[in-house]
């Protein structure tokens, strides 16, 4: 390598001199001053390369921004770009790690300086990219970098991995727990977040459906936890209205098992986000978790209890192999009935208010697939009664055991909803007091500071005042305290399970989960046998119930006229008019098939179609006697 002296030329101090300064994160930037420091330093060394003070420029606009790519580093595009327009005589920096950690962007950027006979410079010498012996150096130099930089990344990965294959890799913690002085998640002390917490999964295991959770927490006017990430408040317990997002977010998180894991997700970094140039984020199976420490920490649930949550969740979901959430509609095996014929899930046909029909279960799964016909369709309501008779006679011989503990249960849900109430209002109360005591505290000739603490006070009391209201309206709706005799009217109820199910408080979303509790599902086959339904239950205890019952006729949920009316106008068609027919059916009280009054269009189809002779006229009713 020649002396810097014999390297630099006239040309190149006729330009520009620009020292590049660049450290890879903010921290290091607050922290490492001392790197920062030489590097502004090389300021003085151009100068004494021959350098004119005033043409020497600095460029740190890449301060905090790492050097694997030029992509997003606007002082290394704009160092690039006066280097191409030949303004920069020499490029000064720390070392060849400071421009560039890609051995793309770093020979791509001797090319260019070598094209336009720019100097290159670190604290150890000057470096001209036209000579081989500089240009191979250069080029070491720039391969180090690189290699340097995944040597790093490969250790900080492995140490990552190895830290978290024993628990102890530091995480977002689940709201509910908090890390003592050694490092253990230990449940948070606060008796009321654990309690609320205990309360959601309890509502879980009630209903089975993540949103029924929270409209009932909603409907109840009761708060979930949150713990704070990021911002000022970053760390601290908040209390909101629960959202769909965060009791999902509870309900899927493993950490309330006592579980610790790491590496749920994978990322492809062929595949990112258009908006924001990350890699797309995809889950693992449970099977497939990297990490996945058992009984780590105390849990809210066992492990068995999260794979069920679990598995409920993905069920809930409406899909071909799934049987989605109940609704609120009519037909009782919605997400149970399977088509006999091709084996695929059948759905649920639903018709308007104003069509009076009844829904109906069909397959589609062959017509999807190009075929020229639906597999098979049917009405539900002969396919439910059959089902929902068998089911009874199956929970008779449960009803005593399932009695006692439908009212256990209901006294228990009261009581633990009534200490929910009451845990909100202690926290709100104290929250005042501590408010009061704060105003109390504060000078009183601080006006400024003063004015402040008194609207805080203010809003915490008209918090307390509604939650004590809503508490008020939510006891007498609720009636917290069960009395015996509630619980022997309960007792009574339940044990007769066709009135609970016929019970016009009952609704159907109810009607289905009971039935889900006892049927794993119900297969249907209204082909194979003409004119037949047959009906296949697979109970949950694995036993199969077969039967077989008569297809319904076009036209047989259809209104029909009594036979009563019908006999009434043939006994009268000898004597009266249609007129005198429909006046004497009146009279009577009967009715047309749709409830209403009979005028005399209704006595002629009805007499057309069972062809019975009437006549409008009183003279052919005479003409008629004579024959006779």
């Amino acid at each position: 390598m020649s002396a810097p002296a014999s390297k630099i030329l006239a040309t190149h101090l006729q330009r520009r001199a620009c020292v590049y300064v660049r450290q890879s994160t903010p921290f290091q930037v607050t922290h490492h001053r001392e790197s920062t420091e030489r590097q502004y330093h090389l300021r003085e060394r151009a100068i004494e390369l021959g350098w004119n003070p005033s043409a020497v420029d600095t460029i740190d606009e890449d301060q905090g921004l790492s050097a694997t790519s030029a992509d997003h580093r606007e002082g290394f595009q704009r160092l690039a770009s006066e280097i191409v327009q030949g303004q920069i005589g020499i490029v000064l920096m720390l070392e060849a790690s400071r421009l560039s950690r890609s051995c793309g962007d770093w020979h791509r950027l001797i090319e260019i300086c070598s094209i336009t006979q720019t100097l290159i410079a670190d604290e150890m010498g000057v470096y001209d990219p036209r000579e081989p012996n500089d240009r191979l150096l250069l080029g070491v130099k720039g391969t180090l970098s690189e290699a340097e930089l995944f040597t790093l990344k490969t250790r900080l990965y492995e140490g990552r991995w190895n830290k978290a294959r024993k628990g102890q890799l530091g995480r977002s913690i689940p709201t509910g727990y908090i890390e003592d002085a050694n490092g253990q998640w230990v449940k948070d002390p606060n008796i009321q977040v654990q309690q609320r917490i205990d309360y959601v999964f309890r509502l879980f295991r009630r209903f089975g459906v993540g949103r029924q959770v929270v409209t009932t927490l909603r409907q109840e006017k009761l708060k979930i936890p949150v713990c704070v990430r990021g911002g000022p408040q970053h760390g601290q317990l908040v209390w909101k209205d629960p959202t769909p997002g965060a009791i999902f977010r509870m309900l899927k998180n493993p950490g309330y098992a006592g579980t610790y894991v790491y590496g749920m997700c994978e990322y492809d970094a062929s595949s990112r986000s258009v908006k924001t140039g990350k890699a797309r984020c995809s889950f693992r199976d449970i099977e497939d978790w990297p990490v996945c420490i058992k009984n780590h920490h105390e849990g809210y649930i066992s492990w068995d209890e999260y794979l069920s949550n679990r598995r409920c969740l993905q069920q809930n979901g409406f899909k071909s192999v799934t049987k989605g959430a109940v609704k609120k509609g009519a037909a009782l095996l919605q997400g149970l009935v399977w088509c006999g014929r091709c084996g695929a899930k059948m759905g649920v046909n639903t018709y308007s208010a104003k069509e009076r029909r009844k829904p109906s279960y069909s397959c589609t799964h062959a017509y999807k697939e190009g075929a020229a016909h639906t597999c098979q369709s049917m009405s539900s309501k002969p396919i439910d009664e059959v089902v929902v008779s068998l089911f009874l006679q199956a929970m008779a011989p449960a009803q005593l055991e399932v009695a006692i503990k439908a009212a256990e249960k209901m006294k228990e849900e009261k009581q633990t909803l009534k200490k929910q109430w009451e845990q909100q209002l202690t926290q709100a109360r104290y929250e005042v007091q501590l408010a009061q005591r704060q105003y109390d505290a504060v000078d009183p000739d601080h006006r400024l500071v003063a004015v402040e603490l008194e609207r805080r006070w203010n809003e915490k009391l008209e918090v307390l005042q509604e939650l004590e209201t809503a508490y008020t309206k939510a006891e007498q709706e609720a009636h917290f305290i069960v009395t015996e005799q509630e619980m022997d009217e309960m007792k009574a109820f339940a044990k007769d399970l066709p009135a609970v199910w016929h019970a016009p408080t009952t609704t159907n979303q109810e009607r289905k989960q009971l039935l889900r509790y006892a049927i794993n599902e119900v297969q249907l086959d209204g082909v194979t046998i003409p004119g037949k339904i047959e009906i296949r239950i697979t109970w949950r205890s694995g036993a199969v119930t077969v039967r077989q019952i008569e297809r319904l006729k076009i036209g047989a949920w259809a209104p029909k006229t009594a036979d009563a009316v019908i006999e009434q106008i043939r006994e009268s068609s000898q004597k009266h008019t249609v007129g005198e027919i429909a006046d004497r059916l009146n009279q009577q009280g009967l009715r047309s098939a749709h409830g209403r009054e009979f005028r005399e269009h209704h006595v002629l189809y009805i007499a057309r179609r069972h062809k019975i002779p009437v006549t409008t006229v009183k003279e052919h009713l005479k003409e008629k006697r004579r024959v006779h």
